[in-house]
């Protein structure tokens, strides 16, 4: 096996994403009359939603890569909470792990939304699983582009590439830049 890339995401980039998503969200929320008039329990609802969010969003990518025969490790690193592996993941199953928090979440969070359950717990955890998965959907657009056959081996902070010797020219248009 040889890597063919190291791929780190740009954090700058994705932390604009996560405000520009945060902007537009209460921008959403003032068009739907929600009432996110500053008082305690705004911000009782804002740490509840964080702090659950934060763990269901790691346990979905730890419980889909167990379902997938993999062994998760969770870590805390601040600012970080992650998953990772020990072993390197088939490309397809490292992507489903990636963006499964995105999708599981914000249809859990859309419809308990929709039915009226804890509409403003809702709406804050849809805000911010979506601004925590800006990184896990960027992993996903950047594998696009490698090897079908490749294996990909987290690195808590990024991901490198590996292919099987000789099988598989790089397909990524610039590997440092991943």
């Amino acid at each position: 096996m040889k890597k063919i890339a190291d791929c780190t995401p740009p954090r700058r980039t994705l932390y604009v994403i996560g405000v520009a998503i945060g902007v537009l969200a209460g921008f959403i929320n003032s068009l739907l009359g929600l009432d996110m008039s500053l008082r305690p329990s705004l911000f009782g609802w804002l740490l509840a939603s964080i702090m659950i969010v934060i763990a269901l969003h790691e346990g979905t990518h730890g419980a889909v890569a167990a379902l997938l025969g993999y062994k998760p490790l969770f870590g805390l690193r601040p600012p970080l909470v992650y998953v990772t592996f020990t072993s390197k993941l088939p490309r397809g199953h490292f992507m489903v792990v990636a963006i499964a928090p995105f999708v599981v979440l914000n249809l859990l969070f859309v419809f308990l939304y929709a039915r009226g359950a804890l509409k403003l717990f809702c709406d804050f955890s849809l805000i911010i699983n979506s601004i925590g998965s800006v990184a896990d959907i960027w992993v996903v657009l950047k594998l696009i582009g490698a090897p079908k056959g490749a294996l990909i081996q987290d690195t808590k902070t990024g991901f490198e590439v590996w292919v099987a010797d000789g099988t598989a020219k790089p397909e990524l248009a610039n590997p440092k830049e991943v």
